[in-house]
């Protein structure tokens, strides 16, 4: 293979076309596209790639639910099996340990899951190469996130880790927050002093709260003790890989300040620094199943935590 990953995208190329003249995938192709690479750019990981570009271009378009983004037939796979793997390709974390253990994830069924797809969306042979370069870029992008460490190259941030006089935030205590045009900020107080902070911008909501935690990995528990609650006050609750790492997607049930029942949809959002922990609740229209809306993710991404230390194994505010 060579070092640039052309090899892996040209022989992703070839699969796919071998696959879609005659529906095989000899296994000579099989070994050489599920080998590791030096660099990880193997021809199964472009093809994956592709099949994520595509699903999220079809739900970008307005195919809403799991039942409309999935290609409509998988002449190798059953309705069922392609939902599954169109909800583990999407993000779902359960999804994703279904597919492994259904072993839905060879490489044959995810060249037949994109000539599918290519087929239902009428791709040109110009545009299955731009989908194949476009996929080898993401790729990249992803091998390359890999290595990050979160205070290096990727937030959120430690006070100690940035020049905030470089930054334009707003000062909330305990964290300085990003904002931008359009942005409403409400603080929110307990004991006389602010505790998380609000933000609202074109029908989406993000409260972000950071917390003392003596664990590298609090957001880990924080995260399942979370979600057993929700399960338990009768909510849907899915873990999901998303911009933020993995987080939590799901629908609960409030009462409203009439008195009547409803369902909200929220994503929470957490991510582990040196002595805290950040969480970020989204909710309206953002929160949405179908909403790929940045602005939650990049303003989580972007917040500076002004922590100071652990304080044994519990969590709190850090201001």
């Amino acid at each position: 293979m060579s070092k640039d990953g052309g090899g892996a995208k040209a022989r992703a190329g070839e699969i796919l076309k071998k696959f879609t003249e005659d529906g095989s995938v000899t296994p000579d192709l099989v070994a050489e596209a599920e080998s590791e690479g030096w660099d990880g750019l193997v021809p199964t990981r472009i093809i994956l790639a592709a099949i994520q570009i595509v699903l999220r271009s079809r739900r970008e378009g307005g195919l809403s639910s799991i039942e409309q983004v999935s290609p409509r037939s998988v002449p190798i796979l059953s309705r069922q099996d392609s939902l599954t793997m169109t909800e583990a390709f999407l993000g779902d974390v359960s999804a994703v340990s279904e597919a492994q253990s259904e072993e839905l994830l060879s490489l044959l069924n995810l060249v037949g899951f994109l000539a599918a797809l290519l087929k239902e969306e009428s791709t040109s042979i110009e545009g299955v190469k731009y989908l194949l370069c476009a996929a080898e870029e993401l790729c990249r992008e992803s091998l390359h996130r890999d290595v990050l460490r979160r205070g290096i190259e990727s937030g959120p941030w430690d006070i100690s880790e940035v020049d905030v006089s470089n930054l334009s935030l707003i000062d909330m205590g305990g964290i300085g927050v990003p904002t931008s045009p359009g942005v409403e900020v409400r603080p929110v107080g307990a004991g006389g002093g602010t505790v998380a902070v609000t933000l609202v911008k074109d029908g989406t909501a993000l409260q972000l709260q950071a917390f003392l935690a003596a664990s590298d990995v609090f957001w880990n528990v924080a995260r399942v003790e979370m979600m057993n609650r929700m399960r338990a006050q009768g909510g849907t609750v899915k873990e999901w890989a998303g911009r933020a790492g993995l987080e939590i997607r799901a629908s609960v049930p409030v009462v409203m300040e009439s008195g009547q029942s409803t369902v909200k949809n929220v994503r929470v959002l957490g991510c582990d620094g040196p002595g805290w922990m950040l969480r970020g609740i989204v909710s309206g229209i953002g929160a949405d199943p179908e909403s790929a809306d940045a602005w939650a993710y990049d303003t989580f991404a972007g917040t500076v935590v002004i922590g100071t230390h652990p304080l044994g194994n519990v969590m709190k505010p850090t201001r």
